[in-house]
């Protein structure tokens, strides 16, 4: 399966195209609402405010899945395989992002919400390690999966599982530690050259 049929640019150009879909889904999720007043969008804001987030989190796998499949010198099955569940994870956020804003960030959506992202997080760490194994240069391999990534990704699991605490307390609270997560991945932190 992974032999010549599969290399790293046609498995980088099959991502791109179910991450576009998965965004083009979100964007389908966001319902205008049916009152003319302008009132009416205020009162739309958990499904504005999850889509934007989610947007984010959608974008960065991509940018920063591109930028790991890039780097991968030749393609495995193991890799195949563990790209298709990143993928299938990431294709939950649309559903429990419309989850969430449709009940106005009730508690359980929420860390629903905050669990779906915490799956897709490992997910990508995951990946990230297998790209990484096939790195033969060890210095390459440890920028590439170093100990600074590897802290980022645990600091982010660590505060998607509690803002999946956090939104029995207060979902609001829990909905800006997912933001804050989503920050740490935004900079250059996790990535090289």
């Amino acid at each position: 399966m992974s032999g010549p049929d599969i290399t790293p640019g046609r498995l980088e150009a099959i991502s791109d195209g179910i991450i576009a879909i998965i965004i083009t889904i979100m964007v389908l999720e966001l319902r205008p609402p049916v009152d003319p007043h302008w009132r009416a969008i205020l009162r739309s804001w958990p499904d504005f405010l999850g889509y934007l987030i989610s947007f984010a989190f959608v974008a960065t796998y991509w940018v920063n899945h591109r930028h790991i499949i890039r780097r991968l010198p030749r393609t495995r099955e193991r890799i195949v395989w563990m790209n298709i569940v990143l993928l299938f994870m990431i294709s939950l956020i649309p559903f429990s992002t419309a989850y969430m804003g449709r009940t106005g960030l009730g508690a359980f959506p929420t860390a629903l919400y905050a669990g779906v992202l915490a799956v897709c997080g490992a997910s990508f760490a995951v990946l990230r390690a297998l790209v990484a194994a096939e790195i033969a240069d060890p210095a390459a391999r440890r920028a590439f999966n170093g100990p600074r990534v590897q802290i980022v990704g645990a600091l982010t699991l660590v505060m998607l599982f509690a803002a999946m605490a956090l939104s029995f307390v207060n979902p609001a609270a829990a909905l800006a530690t997912i933001v804050a997560s989503s920050l740490l991945h935004m900079l250059p932190l996790t990535r090289t050259g």
